[in-house]
């Protein structure tokens, strides 16, 4: 008992910081996720991206998805998506390439004020060797980036967001 006594203190002082995110994030309102803004020559990017932000959006925040007055819209750009080849073989091929992007988001009220905002980048290796692309790598980049954007979107909505102390 004296030793959960004296780590008491630790624990709490560990814990400082951080919040836990309530289901509630997002009090059922409506929320518009248009399509991402793409100006690379990567023609359907921003499919991917798209579909993993409206994914997260419903299964991490309690809104409904809505095109139509929306409450929230969560604006998405895709920004300088470039690959690379790390190791080449003979005949101009690669045996390890890289996928990179940087995507920036804002999230606005109806009235077209700006709420949150951000950018997260993401870099992805793959072997090629084992028959994987760049279009798989960007997949999962986005996956992750787009949890990263509705965890923050959830953080503000509850207020608890770096913003909001």
């Amino acid at each position: 008992m004296r030793a959960v006594l004296a780590l008491a203190p630790l624990l709490l002082a560990g814990c400082a910081g951080y919040r836990v995110l309530g289901p509630g994030a997002g009090g059922g309102r409506t929320l518009a996720v248009p399509p991402a803004a793409n100006e690379s020559t990567w023609i359907g990017l921003e499919v991917p991206l798209t579909r993993a932000l409206r994914e997260d959006a419903q299964r991490l925040l309690d809104v409904e998805l809505s095109e139509t007055s929306p409450a929230l819209t969560l604006h998405a750009r895709l920004v300088d998506p470039h690959r690379t080849g790390r190791v080449g073989l003979r005949g101009g091929a690669f045996a390890l390439g890289g996928a990179a992007v940087e995507v920036a988001w804002e999230l606005r009220d109806a009235r077209g004020t700006l709420l949150v905002s951000g950018a997260e980048n993401r870099e992805l290796e793959f072997v090629t060797s084992l028959e994987e692309t760049e279009r798989a790598a960007y997949d999962q980049i986005f996956r992750q980036i787009a949890e990263k954007i509705v965890l923050d979107v959830a953080a503000h909505l509850s207020g608890a967001g770096p913003d909001q102390g």
